[in-house]
């Protein structure tokens, strides 16, 4: 083989060699970037992947907390469910209370002792940042360095490598400060954003579990007052019926001559006298009453009652003017009702009485019908009406609604309030439709079975 030949056969192999080598090589770089760019890839779905996790554990943990209603219970749930998210094994709780921070609730190590000063100054800048803020931010980040300082002291107290503020109406209402991750990673801008919506709705968990507190001791508060109330009413009206009695008893004595002749006007007067001793314990009997079914203490004597008799013997003994008629529109087609004789008397005694009173000169209508399982009773009055203003509070203890018309109204105001009462107890409920100068008509319902009552009848 000639020398030329060798060469030419020895440069075309190393050619193909080269080619070999570079096409190799040339593979090699492909797989190793579309390695990476795989690799890149699942970790990009591993940390969605984990972030849709964090989600749903925050749901999960968020129903647990929205269910505690004790509050120093819900601070514990918050600071371990907070951890468990985001891997923490410390965490504390400062909540503003009176005016001055105070640590509430520890998770893992206690937080050293601070004084509130100390702090102030971080907490008003917390309050306008307005995020969550890490102790790596404090430190690397040139945007935080006029805090750093104040920043790191805060962390370096409460232990805390990411403070997450929180806020009800734009006021600062604490902080919650939780340690490092026990994987050692830092909190990073997803992590961050993941507390800001934990802190937002750890706010709302707090606000609402001081609410439910505060509405708790006002309800006891309110319980203890009307006892209370009850109480005074009960012992001043049992005190006060003694002497009235003793009064009417003796004025009644003297009009009959009991002590001597008494000239036209001494009876006069004495009728006066007696007259008011009447009414007044009418009103004091009303109190007790109203005490008595205020306190929710009743036992119902329940028994099967005919309307019409007892409506006539109420109406017979109303004190009604010449100028109103009084019409019982009531058959013997009437159903009879069930409940306790005694209250039911003085329930239609008040309403009847209140139709009589405000309705000098005019008609009084009494009828009824049935309605499902009772019986509906209307009194309807053509006088001075009820503006339509004073209606949602008529029923209330110690109201009076004159109609807007200028002539006084005798009366305690407790009549349609023991009624209103009565007819709860049987189960029934009471309403009205009127307005001034057009009478006013006033329904209830009342049992037409024996049955105990569970609970009040609902507006239909």
């Amino acid at each position: 083989m000639s020398e030329s030949y060798k060469f030419f056969y020895f440069a075309g192999e190393t050619w193909v060699l080269g080619f070999i080598f570079a096409f190799v090589l040339f593979i090699a770089s492909y797989i190793f970037i579309s390695w990476n760019k795989c690799s890149t890839w699942v970790k990009r779905y591993l940390v969605h992947k984990g972030t849709f996790d964090y989600k749903d554990i925050f749901k999960h943990y968020l129903q647990h907390i929205n269910s505690i209603e004790d509050k120093r219970s819900l601070y514990r749930a918050m600071l371990q469910v907070i951890c468990d998210i985001v891997g923490s094994h410390d965490a504390s709780l400062l909540l503003k209370d009176n005016g001055e921070y105070v640590v509430k609730e520890s998770f893992g190590s206690k937080p050293a002792s601070f004084q509130v000063g100390d702090i102030s100054i971080f907490l008003k800048w917390l309050t306008k940042f307005g995020h969550t803020v890490s102790r790596y931010q404090l430190v690397n980040r040139k945007e935080f360095a006029k805090i750093k300082g104040e920043g790191l002291q805060y962390c370096v107290q409460f232990h805390a490598e990411a403070c997450v503020p929180l806020f009800i109406r734009g006021e600062l209402l604490g902080v919650i400060n939780i340690g490092s991750r026990a994987s050692g990673e830092l909190y990073d801008g997803p992590t961050r954003e993941l507390l800001d919506i934990l802190g937002g709705q750890s706010s709302v968990a707090i606000h609402n579990a001081s609410l439910y507190e505060d509405t708790v001791r006002r309800n006891i508060q309110l319980q203890e007052v009307a006892r209370l109330k009850s109480q005074l009413l009960s012992n001043v009206s049992h005190e006060f019926r003694t002497p009235l009695n003793s009064i009417i008893g003796l004025t009644e004595i003297i009009m009959d001559g009991g002590d001597g002749p008494v000239t036209n006007e001494q009876r006069e007067h004495l009728k006066m006298v007696a007259l008011s001793g009447s009414r007044l314990l009418e009103t004091v009997s009303s109190m007790v009453d109203l005490a008595k079914l205020e306190a929710n203490h009743l036992s119902l004597n329940v028994r099967r009652l005919n309307l019409t008799k007892m409506v006539s013997k109420v109406a017979d003994g109303l004190s009604k003017t010449k100028d109103t008629s009084f019409k019982l529109s009531l058959n013997k087609e009437t159903p009879p009702i069930y409940g306790d004789e005694g209250w039911l008397e003085k329930l239609f005694s008040h309403v009847l009485n209140n139709a009589v009173k405000y309705t000098p000169n005019g008609e009084i209508i009494i009828d009824a019908e049935k309605s499902g399982e009772m019986l509906k009773v209307g009194v309807h009055d053509t006088g001075v009406g009820i503006a339509l203003e004073r209606q949602n509070e008529i029923f209330d203890s110690f109201v009076q609604g004159n109609g807007g018309v200028e002539r006084p109204f005798e009366g305690s105001g407790m009549g349609l309030a023991i009624s209103k009462k009565v007819i709860e107890l049987h189960g029934g409920r009471i309403w009205l439709t009127s307005s001034p100068g057009k009478g006013a008509h006033f329904f209830f319902t009342l049992p037409l079975k024996p049955t105990s009552v569970k609970s009040v009848e609902l507006k239909q």
